[in-house]
């Protein structure tokens, strides 16, 4: 098993190498390669497997097979001691080639195949523990990915009106329909956890941390991200102006869930979602490219993020909350300068691979004209990204363990697997730009470098202003806020229960009541009595006989 796991991992490293320098030559030459195949066609509407290589999807694919066998050489010391481990790899190679079904067929058909993938065995994958809180979190993973596969079959229903279900046939087109647009940003938004589909994304957290890792950061959640900026020039200007909302709500959301969060895993999910909100804004702020740079720059630092906080879970015994962690430095300097870095990318630092993408998203935003609440809105999700960081520095690394059991044991495949992520947090996005030959040169006044000390001075009037509440009011303010505004009761409980009930009273009416003695019991008893009957019948067949013959006798004599 060993000896297979890194063949597929030298493996997904050369896919890597190949298709990154593939993209680069595309878009240097500006080509794009497509492979098509006609299964019949029927009512004048084609079905077939079309495949698109452009610089777009050349890329992304490397990203994902770069992440990808960094997982799988990070599964071979985590997963080491589990009985399944065979079901495990096999889950995850399905999930890849979900994906790459996606990225590759430019059709909304063929795109079901990655996409009802992707959905599916993410639900086998949060389930993989088997207890009560991985069921509940994948039934709720399940239902809003379910939503999503419906918005998408709606799509296709749509595009019959075309004959042809082809991304580049659309692109001919000034505008699409208006409901299957609609529909395809909606399945967009359940993908890519946006409000009000945002509450499954911390809940999926229940799955193994490699999961995590892959899942959360260059494959499922990126497949909405990665069909908007493809159908970007079809975004009108009423859904431009819901979707910045909705993009908002969603950074606030994760902002203020993370700062109020305890759960290691579910901080990162919280990150993860406001990253998707920050290039979801940048599409809609017509920097789709940008949007597209920070995407796989995201994908590298985020998946770092999510290695190390494995080996720091693994580490403290299975143990997640963040207050019992500490010293972080002085138990596993390797990974926790791996983490520090991530962190660092995701805030921005110069001039790590995260600031490349933000820094140039940041700069074309102050340079666009924009309403000035939306403005500020913006830039106070930024802060609240820097100020969740630093609660998690002070917690992991300033703070006293709480706790006698730790065992920090560095395991080669799961150092090597995170040394190479970290390698890429510090250089992917300078090589990337580079590369690419991309060159943003921006000049804007001074006043808004000084935006971000601003929000901390601020942050700390507005913490005291909080503080003169109520008691009660401050912790309802916090619960309010931990709990993602009650999203998650909104969205399974408060729904699914009313078909629960439903089915209750369903069952009460047809197997507990009177429909039970008139149609089961009443019935059984009824046929027991004409089978009794029936023997009794054939045990005295002379007497059977002799009635038939006076019967057939009498009838004779009529006749």
């Amino acid at each position: 098993m060993m000896l297979f796991v890194l063949n597929v991992n030298f493996f997904f490293f050369f896919l890597f190498l190949l298709f990154f320098f593939l993209g680069v030559y595309f878009h240097m030459l500006n080509l794009s390669l497509i492979l098509t195949y006609n299964f019949f066609s029927f009512n004048s509407c084609i079905y077939s497997f079309i495949f698109l290589f452009d610089w777009l999807s050349l890329i992304f694919l490397s990203v994902v097979f770069m992440i990808s066998g960094c997982v799988f050489l990070y599964s071979l010391g985590y997963m080491s001691g589990d009985n399944f481990i065979i079901r495990f790899y096999f889950l995850v190679f399905m999930f890849i080639l979900s994906m790459f079904f996606l990225i590759i067929m430019p059709d909304i058909v063929c795109l079901m195949l990655g996409w009802d993938g992707l959905g599916l065995v993410s639900y086998c994958l949060v389930i993989y523990y088997q207890n009560l809180n991985s069921l509940s979190s994948g039934y709720l993973t399940l239902f809003i990915n379910r939503l999503g596969d419906m918005f998408l079959i709606l799509c296709i229903c749509c595009g019959f009106n075309y004959g042809c279900w082809h991304y580049l046939y659309f692109f001919s087109f000034n505008s699409l329909n208006y409901y299957m647009f609609i529909f395809l940003v909606l399945s967009c938004l359940t993908s890519s956890a946006q409000f009000p589909f945002s509450s499954w994304l911390p809940a999926a957290m229940a799955a193994p941390t490699p999961v995590s890792s892959l899942v959360h950061s260059s494959t499922l959640v990126t497949a909405g991200v990665y069909l908007l900026i493809r159908f970007n020039k079809f975004i009108s200007i009423e859904l431009n102006l819901i979707l910045l909302n909705l993009s908002l709500l969603t950074i606030l959301l994760s902002g203020m869930g993370a700062l109020y969060e305890n759960d290691l895993k579910k901080i990162i999910a919280f990150s993860t979602m406001g990253q998707l909100s920050f290039m979801i804004f940048s599409i809609l702020m017509g920097s789709h490219y940008l949007s597209f740079l920070h995407l796989l720059i995201h994908a590298v630092f985020k998946s770092l993020l999510f290695l190390c906080s494995g080996i720091f879970i693994s580490g403290f015994m299975g143990m997640q909350d963040i207050r019992y962690m500490g010293n972080l430095g002085f138990q596993s300097p390797l990974i926790s300068s791996s983490f520090l870095i991530s962190l660092f990318s995701l805030c921005g630092l110069p001039f790590y691979s995260g600031f490349f993408s933000s820094d140039f998203i940041i700069e074309m935003v102050i340079l666009t004209e924009i309403n000035f609440i939306y403005f500020i809105l913006f830039f106070l999700s930024i802060y609240l990204t820097l100020i969740y960081s630093l609660r998690l520095f002070f917690y992991l690394y300033m703070n006293s363990v709480k706790m006698n059991l730790f065992n920090f044991e560095n395991d080669f495949y799961m150092s090597s697997s995170c040394l190479i992520l970290l390698i890429l947090s510090i250089f992917f996005g300078s090589s990337l730009f580079w590369l690419l030959d991309l060159s943003y040169i921006n000049v804007f006044d001074e006043i808004y470098k000084y935006l971000i000390l601003f929000f901390f001075v601020y942050f700390f009037i507005l913490t005291d202003i909080f503080s003169l509440f109520n008691k009660n009011v401050y912790n309802f303010l916090g619960f309010y806020m931990g709990h993602m505004w009650f999203l998650p009761f909104f969205s399974s409980k408060f729904i699914v229960s009313k078909f629960f009930n439903l089915s209750h009273l369903i069952f009460l009416i047809t197997d507990l009541c009177w429909t039970e003695y008139l149609v089961s019991l009443n019935l059984i008893n009824k046929l027991r009595f004409v089978n009794i009957y029936l023997n009794k019948l054939l045990l005295n067949s002379f007497k059977v006989y002799l009635v038939f013959f006076i019967l057939m006798l009498f009838l004779m004599m009529i006749m």
